[in-house]
């Protein structure tokens, strides 16, 4: 499959899973990892804007950081 020639709704739209697709993870962790790694620049543009507290939770980025970004902290601690 050709991440780039097929569009899919709901998976080549999906940052996490073009991932996937386009080889570059082999997992559905590794490719959170390394979307999260690349993003970080978006992510920190977000935080300097004056988007209301609401709109940046429901953003794409900042929900897979809110869901995984902690996981390995955590699991340390234990």
């Amino acid at each position: 499959m050709d991440p780039q020639g097929d569009d899919i709704p709901g998976v080549t739209d999906n940052p996490v899973l073009r991932l996937i697709l386009a080889g570059r993870a082999r997992s559905l962790d590794e490719a959170e990892e390394i979307c999260l790694d690349e993003s970080l620049p978006e992510v920190l543009e977000l935080l300097r804007q004056p988007i209301p507290d609401e709109e940046l939770a429901q953003h794409p980025l900042m929900r897979l950081l809110r869901v995984r970004g902690s996981w390995g902290w955590e699991d340390s601690l234990l």
